[in-house]
């Protein structure tokens, strides 16, 4: 009994500090736009890593001051779950290792280039805290998956995160709530096709309206997969198993439980929740069993009499003596679990239907239609359960979209609160009446569902027809950006160049003068980043997640999938929240599969004589495996420590950075910067603004020595060209000029300034009588002038498609050549004279 209150307490603490750092995670990332800047987490990820840090270090203290063979015993304990649950819950164990690999792979990968040579090592330690800050995520995600009530956390932090983000959007358009930037406004067709875009809190339409409909397609196939147990008298559907919306127990059905016993437990007591049922009757067992099957299968046929009767004759075991009474009770809680799994699909279809993002409308299909190949009678559920909240969300959509997303905020709630009803009410009503209808009226509902997608879709594509079947704009500049994305990839195949390559060398890789600082692909994000190994690990990571979700619980299987794929059209992975949403969908389906294995071997537990051994004391075990445990939680205690301390420090340099620029004395001003360049030498930009406070020579050396930590930055070459111009020396100020250029081919004003400096260098050694220093000045001028006009000529050539940055011959430049041409003229006559 000690043992057990011990288990009880120990899994209380875990789900309560696991609870607390994944709610704080969530909201942190609504807060600070999906954690997509990075210096905005700085304060965050200090605290994060500190106190993760600090729990770590409270848990070797733990273990080594006598709580050793209690922890052993829930080891032991553990061991002996794993073994009765069979083969399957060993391909679990395997699949949350190789979630937990993989993050931790990326990060290690990422330190290993911060020790390196990286094209920016501000970027890569900006990459390496967010992978460090990922593992941690999933692994307090996982530690709270192993607990009893670790499904019902997860589906809280999950479902607090949905209606955040999708009512805030909406409020944001229909009820005044100032969220900055949640309408993305355009005046390309190409782009939108109503002039306006709901972009929410991430303040990016394409990213906002991949996590709707990630969001979107979890609600409809959870209830999809509940469709018809609650008229049936099944009260539970899943929701005592910790997943809010859909019982997925799949796995157990193909063979997690390891012995006969164990699966009748599984059948008789978890799959209905009727934990007082008469364990021995194996006739009644059987009908639940069947009820079981049903429901967590998710067939959607309530016309099928033979399961209608196993689940009345289930609801018969678990409910005891059957009242009338104690049946209308179970029905309302039934109804209930029901409008609350409807209630959230109409926000998220208004959303992603608002966010008019084409990729996450194919992306939510492709998902969609793969799960229904491999569950097709999951077709009449979905039809029914989506046509009423897709129909409204087409109907608000077009409401909205002719005012370009402007409403009056008294109108607007009104407009959104009304739709809302309705669309729940509706589905409701659809739902009874194709549960109770049979022949003729059920087939009329089928009809009526079957006409609100029709009437959804036909909405929806009279306003996006133009941008659906004409020219994309976007598709072809995302061409591009493959295209030289592959190109600068192949220059570091297997490890890469380090955290945010593409970022920091698009423009000097770009063959055409385009304006994207994102690649608009996770996979090619990695590519970059850390070689054929970076993505390895990332495949590891998706397909233990992928395999894990499809084994525990495969309803969630279609949101995994959107994440999936849309991440290869967009760059979803820069959001923090997206990675946070991809890694709690396998824990979730984890915490379903080992909830249901926990209440399942502790049932079959007091008849079972393999666990007569977990009632005797446990003894130590040897020291070198103790020894081991200790080793590691020391390990990742100090990296958490570690990251903690960088971040801290990038955090000052950044505030002091920010504060050097607000202020107007310059004395103070290069104070602060200096000061933020020792705390965060990484910094280019704090040392571009020192450099142009102090004399020449000594911004000379701190731009050298901050090029050292960011090779590849545009802005150090740029003031380095310009440093050396306004000097005395046309080779070196010509050498620095280059290599400016080429880490960016197209920007007209930089060549511009070049011309400019090199002919004020020549005016200034021709004023002070060196005639050789000015003829070399105006002809390293007017070389760099016959380069610019070449480029400009090519360009003009390819059209004006693609030139966003309106890369053309500035009309100056033509004063500036006359200027270089007469002042080689005037330089030689001197020199033939002399």
């Amino acid at each position: 009994m000690r043992v057990n209150r011990y288990g009880r307490q120990s899994d209380w603490l875990v789900t309560l500090v696991c609870g607390l750092a994944l709610t704080a995670a969530g909201m942190a990332a609504c807060v600070l736009r999906g954690f997509f800047f990075t210096g905005e987490m700085y304060l965050f990820l200090t605290v994060w890593f500190g106190l993760c840090g600090v729990l770590l270090g409270l848990l070797l203290i733990y273990m080594a001051g006598g709580r050793g063979v209690q922890v052993e015993e829930q080891s032991e304990r553990r061991e002996n779950i794993r073994e009765l649950a069979g083969s399957a819950g060993r391909g679990r164990g395997l699949a949350v290792w190789g979630l937990l690999s993989g993050c931790l792979l990326l990060c290690l990968l990422y330190a290993i280039q911060a020790l390196g040579n990286p094209v920016s090592a501000q970027g890569t330690l900006h990459e390496m805290l967010r992978s460090g800050f990922y593992t941690s995520f999933v692994t307090f995600a996982l530690l709270a998956a192993r607990t009893r009530r670790g499904g019902t956390l997860l589906a809280a932090v999950w479902h607090m995160l949905g209606i955040t983000i999708s009512l805030s959007a909406l409020l944001a358009v229909c009820g005044g709530l100032p969220v900055p930037y949640a309408v993305a406004y355009t005046q390309s067709p190409g782009v939108s096709a109503t002039g306006a875009r709901l972009a929410g809190l991430l303040q990016y339409p394409n990213a906002f309206g991949a996590v709707m409909a990630v969001y979107l397609l979890e609600r409809l196939f959870a209830a999809a997969y509940s469709f018809g147990s609650g008229d049936s008298g099944k009260a539970e559907d899943g929701e005592k198993n910790g997943a809010l919306g859909g019982v997925a127990v799949a796995g157990v059905d193909k063979g997690d439980a390891g012995s006969s016993a164990v699966r009748a437990s599984v059948s008789g007591v978890d799959e209905l929740g009727a934990e007082g049922a008469d364990a021995g009757n194996n006739a009644e067992r059987m009908d639940v069993s069947g009820a079981g099957e049903v429901g967590a299968e998710g067939s959607g046929t309530c016309s099928n009499s033979s399961a209608r009767a196993g689940v009345s004759r289930a609801g018969k075991v678990g409910g005891g003596a059957g009242t009338h009474g104690e049946r209308t009770r179970t029905w309302s809680a039934a109804h209930w679990l029901r409008a609350a799994r409807l209630l959230p699909l109409f926000p998220y279809a208004a959303a992603l239907l608002l966010s008019e993002s084409r990729g996450a409308w194919l992306a939510a299909a492709a998902a969609g239609a793969a799960a229904l190949l491999l569950k097709r009678q999951l077709f009449v559920p979905l039809l029914i359960t989506g046509a009423a909240p897709v129909a409204a969300a087409a109907l608000l959509y077009r409401q909205l979209a002719r005012s370009g997303l402007a409403v009056e905020p008294l109108p607007g709630l009104l407009l959104l609160a009304g739709l809302w009803a309705g669309a729940w009410l509706a589905g409701l009503w659809l739902h009874r009446r194709s549960c109770h209808a049979a022949g003729g009226s059920r087939a009329a509902v089928l009809a009526l569902a079957a006409a609100g997608w029709t009437a959804a879709a036909s909405a929806v594509l009279l306003l996006v027809r133009a941008r659906i079947t004409g020219p994309s704009p976007t598709a072809d500049a995302r061409g591009l950006f493959y295209r030289d994305a592959w190109k600068l990839a192949a220059e570091a195949p297997w490890l890469g160049r380090g955290g945010e390559t593409w970022r920091h060398t698009y423009l000097a890789a770009q063959s055409r003068p385009y304006v994207g600082s994102q690649v608009h692909s996770g996979y090619l994000d990695i590519l970059l980043n850390l070689g054929m190994a970076g993505l390895a690990a990332v495949l590891l990571l998706l397909l233990a997640a992928g395999g894990l979700v499809f084994k525990a619980s495969p309803r969630l299987l279609p949101p995994l999938l959107v994440i999936i794929l849309h991440s290869a059209a967009d760059f979803d992975w820069s959001y923090g929240l997206v990675w946070l949403l991809l890694l709690l969908l396998p824990a979730w389906a984890f915490a379903e599969a080992n909830s249901l294995t926990i209440r399942t071997v502790d049932s079959a537990a007091l008849h079972d004589s393999r666990w007569q051994r977990s009632k005797r004391p446990c003894q130590r075990r040897k020291w070198p495996h103790r020894l081991w445990v200790y080793a590691g939680i020391s390990v990742f205690c100090g990296l958490t420590l570690l990251c903690s301390g960088l971040s801290f420090e990038a955090m000052k340099g950044s505030a002091l950075f920010k504060q050097a620029v607000r202020e107007s004395d310059p004395a103070i001003r290069i104070k602060l910067l200096q000061e933020s360049l020792r705390w965060n030498p990484r910094e280019p930009q704090a040392a571009v603004a020192l450099s142009r406070l102090l004399p020449q020579k000594q911004g000379v050396d701190l731009l050298l020595r901050s090029l050292s930590f960011s090779p590849g930055d545009v802005a150090l070459h740029g003031e380095l060209a310009a440093s050396y111009l306004r000097g005395g020396n046309p080779g070196e100020a010509l050498y620095w000029v280059r290599r400016s250029q080429q880490t960016d081919h197209f920007n007209a004003a930089r060549r511009l300034a070049a011309l400019r400096g090199m002919l004020e260098m020549g005016e200034r050694s021709l004023a002070e009588g060196d005639r050789r220093i000015a003829e070399d000045s105006a002809a390293a001028g007017l070389e760099l002038m016959r380069q610019y006009s070449l480029l400009t000529t090519k360009e003009e050539d390819r059209g004006p498609q693609h030139n966003d940055r309106n890369f053309t011959l500035l009309p100056q430049s033509e004063g500036i050549y006359l200027e270089l041409t007469h002042l080689q003229s005037q330089a030689s006559l001197s020199s033939n004279n002399k």
